[in-house]
């Protein structure tokens, strides 16, 4: 696991400065080692974490006669099978790492090679060689050529002026090139406001955008400037690809195919373990690591005083029947209090969630170890609760309500937003008012009516369009499935992709760990996206694909436990521990917070958490923002 940067279009002597601050602002993703190429309008930048040939493997790699390099952020865990074909087509190695084999595949399949990676990986190539090889037809000049995982577990943000163009795994790295202004994007932070996370591919910060997860983008000088091709290589399987039915062999088949993304998620040679909340999606790892390794294995989890939020007992109970090595961090107030500038400075991106990410990551490095295995996207990928549920109920009776014609809907939303406050009020005025779809609705954290009484009227005003095409594309894309494989699909190509994997690497970086993601591995995305929907739900079994694959290995009390999500006391804290903090951001704004708040609009919201109009996820996303935009100096206007 890395940082990885670099710039195109500027002389070497700025373009090498301007790669080490870059490299040096994400010290945190890679304290091992860096390393630099600097040739004619080209540097490329490494920050390294070393996980696989800790002694041979820093960055960059260059093929055998150093006409491609490569800085890579992630891992290719089918590594070994591709060397040993890649040696026998005559390609030649100097290091036993899975860096070197992206090379080499980029050399004998050109552009394609991502098509043969299996893994979580954004990598950057410099390729060099004579026209005649060159990935571009008629191509005179170097290229750089960029990609990003299929699913989008590892980021990758880029910057581009026309004259010159710069890349990095982190928004605060670009931002340390000098080269970014420091302007605010107002439609992510429309993004932002309505969903706790900017949606990709928007950043906060005006011309950074990321590149989509399964997407390539190739680079090239042109005459004043640069050119750049993005294209997609890999989609979610489409509603084609579904079966009428689920074959009988279908535990089986996923089993298998579980088994094997996690035994390949277990190469390393540093100390691994997992994150473990007693819920399925964790203990259905953490149980496959033990079945398919020889290791012990050491697991974490964060547990509270707070009743209501403490699940330490399930923890406990599947750590206790899979037999782990287990450890626990007892979270509370006073402990995140004093944490909270470290935390806050973590976020590369801010987010509504990824606090509590931060803190089981800390305990895990702190206990010795480099690389840890996570549940996150078993609820979106086997239908799980909350945020999934919500989103199949909102879609049934939102098509009805949007049904209704507008010059009585529109009056209506209207009502119901002045003469209630109930979240469930909210969202039915928002689906009354609304034309996009109804996923998009259920999602929302501040509705529209909400952010026009929030923002300055003119920022407002300039951010109405706001949505990314992206979504509109996700839509048209996904008409065709069955209801809950359309929930599932629009829930790992937004949520999961803008917020739990993004907050997954931004927190775990921030103690310089890997995080690795069994569940969503892409063939087992894909076998899972070949099954009608109705196999993945049951009236009272939860995840009834995932158990049955399981086989027992996960605690009934496990499967069948109040499902809650990985939660912190926020409600709790907020009122007590955090009060003071939190409050004075909302009671004396800074003057950021004052350029882009209409006045009284922080307040009003702070005064509605007191009285318990709104939860504490609100105060808390608008407080993050503003730290945010605080420590990265971003000019409102």
């Amino acid at each position: 696991m890395c940082g990885i940067c670099g710039v195109m279009g500027q002389a070497p002597d700025v373009s090498g400065s301007v790669v080490r601050r870059m490299a040096d602002a994400m010290r945190h993703r890679g304290p091992d080692a860096d390393g630099f190429l600097v040739v004619q309008f080209v540097a490329l930048g490494i920050r390294r974490l070393r996980i696989i040939d800790l002694a041979t493997g820093d960055q960059p790699i260059f093929n055998e006669d150093r006409t491609v390099a490569i800085v890579f952020n992630g891992e290719v865990y089918n590594y070994q099978q591709l060397t040993r074909e890649l040696q026998a087509r005559g390609h030649s190695f100097a290091t036993r790492t899975d860096t070197e084999a992206v090379v080499h595949a980029y050399e004998e399949w050109g552009q394609t090679c991502v098509q043969r990676l299996r893994g979580m990986f954004a990598f950057a190539i410099y390729d060099n060689r004579p026209t005649s090889q060159a990935p571009i037809a008629g191509s005179q000049s170097p290229t750089l050529f960029l990609a990003r995982d299929r699913l989008g577990i590892k980021p990758l943000y880029y910057y581009s002026s026309g004259r010159q163009f710069l890349f990095a795994s982190e928004v605060r790295a670009l931002l340390a090139s000098g080269l970014v202004l420091r302007r605010l994007d107002l439609h992510g932070l429309r993004s932002y406001l309505a969903y706790g996370s900017v949606q990709e591919p928007l950043t906060l910060v005006a011309g950074v955008r990321s590149l989509l997860p399964g997407h390539t983008m190739s680079v090239q000088l042109a005459e004043g400037g640069v050119q750049t091709t993005i294209e997609c290589y890999w989609r979610l399987p489409g509603p084609e690809a579904v079966q009428a039915t689920a074959p009988p062999d279908v535990t089986d088949q996923l089993r298998e195919r579980l088994s094997e993304a996690v035994r390949l998620r277990l190469i390393a040679e540093v100390p691994l373990g997992a994150f473990l909340s007693g819920g399925i999606d964790s203990t259905a790892v953490v149980a496959l690591m033990k079945r398919t390794g020889d290791a012990p294995v050491r697991t974490f989890s964060v547990v509270f005083a707070e009743a209501e939020y403490d699940e330490r007992r399930y923890s406990r109970r599947a750590a206790e029947k899979i037999g782990t090595e287990h450890t626990e961090l007892l979270l509370t107030g006073n402990h995140v209090r004093a944490e909270l500038p470290r935390a806050l400075a973590a976020f590369d991106q801010p987010s509504l969630d990824g606090i509590n990410t931060y803190f089981v990551s800390k305990v895990a490095r702190e206990a010795g170890l480099t690389v840890s295995l996570s549940g996150v996207g078993g609820d979106e990928l086997f239908g799980g609760y909350g945020g999934y549920n919500r989103t199949l109920r909102t879609e049934r009776w939102g098509h009805c309500l949007q049904s209704i014609p507008s010059c009585i809907r529109h009056p209506l939303a209207d009502f119901l937003t002045v003469a209630f406050v109930s979240e469930l009020m909210r969202k039915v005025a928002e689906v009354l008012r609304s034309e996009h779809h109804p996923y998009f609705v259920s999602r929302l954290l501040f509705n529209t009516f909400q952010v026009s009484t929030l923002l300055r009227p003119d920022l407002f005003a300039a951010s109405r369009d706001w949505e990314p095409p992206s979504f509109s594309r996700l839509l048209e894309a996904t008409a065709g499935f069955d209801s809950i494989n359309r929930a599932s699909a629009l829930e790992l190509q937004t949520y999961m992709v803008s917020t739990l994997l993004r907050d997954t690497d931004q927190m775990s970086m921030a103690h310089s760990l890997e995080v690795r993601v069994p569940l969503i591995d892409h063939k087992v995305v894909e076998y899972v996206f070949s099954l009608p929907g109705a196999c993945k739900v049951h009236p009272t079994h939860p995840k009834p694909l995932l158990t049955a694959a399981l086989d027992g290995a996960i605690p009934p009390e496990c499967i069948y436990r109040p499902k809650k999500g990985f939660d912190l006391p926020f409600e709790v804290w907020l009122r007590q521990a955090l009060l003071p903090t939190i409050q004075r951001g909302f009671t004396q704004p800074s003057d950021t917070a004052a350029l882009l708040f209409a006045r009284g609009g922080l307040a009003g919201i702070w005064q509605q958490f007191a009285t318990g109009r709104v939860n504490w996820s609100r105060v808390w996303t608008l407080f993050v923002l503003c730290q945010w935009l605080e420590q990265q100096q971003i000019n409102i206007d």
